[in-house]
């Protein structure tokens, strides 16, 4: 069976699940702990534009950072956040790129939209076009109350495509969607890549590779 595996943020929404984060977790007591975790990594924000450190890395890192601000929320703020995250991004969809995977679906494929942020948010979204989901699971204890922790490390970059891969079930991966250099090796993989306004170094592989740009 022919799938199609798309990236979410900067590529089916403008949203990001960071800013959604930082709101929510300040107005539940936090501000104070979660301003001083920003403003402490600004240096770094402007090291990571300036290519002058490891984006993607540290993309990685801000997210598991900030996911600690969660430790001690229950399932029933967990849910509030993420359905926060998934209404969010839906109002900011890019809808020319999910009418493409739509088109997809019409033709008999499956859709995965395999993302870094939380796994519940991921599924949230793709239930809106059809689709499947992988993303990063966040840990909870026992009792139902988050750790602060991720589940298996963000799904970005390697881990996306391994993690795609493990979801195919003897399928094709005919088209990959993204929109930084983390997808790199998820469009590598799939017999067609589609760049959507790609950064820097996405853009630079896709021209390389010949790969689609959608701007």
């Amino acid at each position: 069976m022919n799938v199609v595996a798309s990236d979410l943020e900067g590529t089916l929404t403008t949203a990001e699940t960071w800013r959604v984060l930082g709101e929510f977790v300040k107005a539940n007591g936090r501000s104070a702990e979660y301003k001083r975790f920003f403003y402490s990594n600004v240096p770094k924000v402007l090291l990571s534009r300036a290519g002058l450190i490891n984006a993607q890395q540290f993309r990685e890192s801000w997210f598991a950072s900030m996911t600690r601000f969660l430790r001690g929320f229950g399932k029933e703020k967990i849910d509030a956040l993420m359905n926060e995250v998934i209404d969010v991004s839906w109002s900011a969809r890019r809808a020319d790129v999910i009418a493409e995977l739509e088109k997809h679906i019409a033709d008999g494929a499956r859709v995965i939209i395999a993302s870094g942020t939380y796994q519940q948010a991921a599924e949230g979204f793709a239930i809106r076009i059809g689709a499947e989901a992988i993303g990063t699971g966040l840990a909870m204890d026992a009792q139902g109350v988050a750790t602060g922790e991720l589940v298996g490390g963000v799904s970005t970059g390697e881990t996306k495509l391994t993690r795609v891969r493990e979801k195919l079930n003897g399928g094709t991966l005919i088209a990959a969607y993204g929109d930084t250099e983390g997808d790199v090796p998820l469009l590598n993989f799939a017999r067609e890549g589609v760049a959507v306004h790609p950064d820097k170094k996405l853009r630079a592989a896709a021209v390389t590779k010949g790969w689609r740009i959608v701007e």
